[in-house]
């Protein structure tokens, strides 16, 4: 699993590849715990390149969602192939802002299309 992150000031992107699991999640957690949220920052994590994802990868996920809404910004999960089928297995885009293309980032969760970020639920 490897990390990169892309700062764009009021925009930061996490590139993640390879396996997020039991193993590589402490490692990706240290990344996350990293990222700057901000009231009305974006925080963004491209998984589309992430071959494995098991319940420790989503619970790390799932921490950072917390402290980036509980910091008042918005997190966007970027997802394809095994990432975006297991994101529609678990219902997660009822909660969470997923899209399948990076596209162009925001400081305002708003994708350029003009379709706002998703209000859900709080995860518990």
């Amino acid at each position: 699993m490897d990390v990169t992150v892309d700062d764009r000031g009021d925009v930061v992107v996490a590139h993640v590849t390879g396996e997020l699991d039991t193993y590589t999640v402490p490692d990706a957690r240290r990344v996350f715990d990293g990222l700057r949220a901000t009231t009305g920052s974006e925080v963004v994590v491209d998984l589309r390149e992430v071959t494995f994802l098991d319940s420790s990868g989503l619970g790390a996920l799932i921490g950072l969602y917390h402290r980036v809404s509980d910091a008042g910004g918005h997190l966007r999960l970027v997802c394809a192939g095994v990432t975006l089928r297991l994101m529609e297995l678990m219902n997660l885009g009822q909660v969470l802002d997923i899209s399948t293309e990076l596209g162009e980032v925001s400081p305002n969760g708003v994708s350029p299309n003009g379709v706002s970020p998703n209000g859900g639920a709080a995860l518990a």
